[in-house]
């Protein structure tokens, strides 16, 4: 009796946890840039923005600045590397901070020195990204928005660099620059010379197109700014 007992809490434990997600299906909405919004982009290093953005990059060149945090070394290259894909994407607004690399999380108070009062959607590499500097950006940007003035509709947008996304709620078609993307991944000379991030990059965002019937796509989590100060505020970073 006692066996059964437990036998039936259990499946009913079981059904309220799964059920929810066995039934549910989210289906990705496609992300279109409106006329008069301006969106950031925010790369820890540079070469993350033509990685994660540099289809959305190269579709709206006009709507879109970035910003790329550090370096990545402490010589020039990578500062080069970085100017020359924004100009070849069509950037017009863009600069590279000095922040130390591989210790981001320890600079707030220059990372506070940039304006987010103007953005109708910001977007930094995902949350559970699997390398530190992108995990900080979360953290700074969490403790920006809580001590300046950004618009009430602010979106927060994650991109996928080394992690992928669970579950995306948008996608961008990048199918008409998918090339042009590949040849912005690889100004990044320095970087693509021991890995082929191009084609593993461009390969996903195939994979990613196959939800859609699309050559190729870039997946974007989306949030409101009460939805990212929510999430950030509930997990603890091993940084």
């Amino acid at each position: 009796m006692k066996t059964t007992f437990i036998k039936l809490i259990y499946k009913q434990l079981i059904n309220r946890i799964y059920n929810p997600f066995l039934y549910t299906n989210i289906k990705p909405m496609e992300f279109i840039p409106k006329e008069g919004e301006k969106y950031l982009v925010i790369a820890p290093h540079p070469d993350d923005e033509s990685i994660g953005c540099g289809g959305i990059i190269s579709l709206y060149p006009d709507f879109i600045d970035v910003i790329c945090l550090t370096h990545g070394k402490d010589d020039d290259i990578r500062k080069e590397e970085f100017y020359n894909a924004m100009n070849f994407a069509g950037v017009k607004n863009f600069k590279m901070l000095d922040l130390p690399d591989k210790n981001i999380i320890n600079s707030q108070k220059d990372f506070n020195l940039i304006d987010i009062s103007l953005y109708d959607t910001i977007f930094i590499p995902y949350i559970f990204d699997q390398h530190k500097d992108h995990k900080a950006v979360s953290l700074l940007l969490s403790e920006k928005i809580k001590k300046s003035d950004c618009k009430k509709s602010l979106k927060i947008a994650f991109y996928e660099v080394w992690s992928t996304i669970n579950m995306p709620q948008y996608y961008v078609n990048i199918s008409p620059v998918a090339n042009k993307k590949k040849e912005m991944i690889n100004i990044h000379k320095s970087q693509v010379a021991s890995k082929n991030y191009a084609d593993k990059i461009i390969g996903l965002n195939s994979y990613r197109g196959l939800l859609k019937n699309i050559d190729a796509v870039e997946a974007f989590s989306i949030l409101s700014v009460d939805e990212f100060l929510k999430l950030v505020s509930k997990l603890i970073f091993d940084i």
